[in-house]
């Protein structure tokens, strides 16, 4: 059965938000682990183009990690590792930020 048909099959909107969370609510959740893992980047240098991208990636990474031991977070910091090593991280803060 397709998700079309099944949501109008038992009334919900498919248009309905399921994930939400604000852009604030998601920062204070990346700062959290940069506090923890990468206590030297410099978020409060950085562009408004690279922390939209970095919330961008922390809500992928919501769908994709489960949240224990910041693995989300941890991810959003890891796939932007390139661009936050502009505001501080080096490449020795790539192993604490790692979780493998």
């Amino acid at each position: 059965m397709e998700s079309l048909t099944l949501l109008k099959k038992v009334d919900i909107n498919p248009d309905d938000p399921i994930l939400l969370i604000t852009a604030g609510e998601a920062l204070e959740n990346l700062l959290e682990a940069i506090e923890e893992y990468c206590p030297n980047l410099r978020i409060s240098k950085m562009k408004k183009e690279d922390i939209k991208t970095l919330l961008e990636s922390y809500g992928n990474c919501i769908v994709d990690y489960h949240p224990e031991a910041h693995h989300q977070k941890r991810a959003a910091l890891l796939k932007n590792f390139e661009m936050l090593k502009h505001y501080g991280l080096t490449d020795d803060d790539y192993d604490s930020i790692d979780f493998y």
